[in-house]
């Protein structure tokens, strides 16, 4: 309990004269700041409403990957999805996409081949310059013949690949440069991870790639 108004508190025998009136008031100004300050000591572990100029410290505690160039909501979302992050490290739901959308501001998907299963004829398989296999299905890999050359090994139907739609199709070179570094340490080893986002007749086009 806060003694507030303070003058409720003074003795009844001291004179309520403009010294004691203003002595009263000066207390309140003093108890409103301690209750202010007491009160306000949850708001310290709330990502929503902490001070922006603890963000960086809570960010730093949670090793949420905060960065100089994030704005005050980026570092938010950073900080509330720290914990799911670590916990679902790799995830593409729980712990890249975050990081994408907070930058590019949509609604990143993965790019999966859709339909029943293809066949991929490689050879004996040994050879990393094996290029130019030959992928027959029927997922709309090629309309009309079914059928689709493989030159680099960097294709969508060829495993260890994986393609990421941004959907945002005017990223900064800067905002491009953002979204890898947040990725560095979440690509998995011997992938590739193609980071673009798909033009209006549905064809991928490439920001940038990461991986081995």
């Amino acid at each position: 309990m806060f003694p507030v108004p303070f003058v409720d508190y003074i003795p009844q025998f001291y004179e309520r004269d403009d010294k004691l009136n203003a002595f009263a008031d000066k207390m309140d100004s003093i108890i409103a700041g301690i209750k202010e300050d007491t009160l306000g000591l949850n708001d310290f572990i709330d990502p929503v409403k902490a001070p922006s100029v603890i963000l960086d410290k809570l960010g730093y505690y949670l090793s949420a990957g905060i960065k100089a160039q994030d704005t005050d909501r980026q570092k938010r979302t950073k900080i509330a999805t720290a914990i799911q992050g670590h916990k679902q490290r790799g995830s593409f739901t729980l712990d890249a996409k975050p990081k994408i959308d907070l930058i590019a501001g949509g609604d990143s998907q993965i790019i999966k081949s859709v339909g029943s299963d293809d066949w991929i004829l490689v050879g004996d398989g040994t050879t990393p310059a094996s290029y130019y296999y030959a992928a027959m299905g029927a997922d709309g890999i090629d309309d009309e013949l079914g059928i689709a050359l493989i030159g680099e090994g960097t294709e969508i139907v060829i495993a260890g690949n994986v393609y990421i739609d941004v959907d945002n199709n005017s990223l900064s070179a800067d905002d491009q440069d953002r979204i890898n570094q947040e990725l560095l340490d979440i690509v998995p080893v011997y992938y590739y991870v193609h980071v673009g986002y798909l033009d209006m007749s549905g064809a991928f086009v490439e920001y940038f790639v990461m991986g081995t």
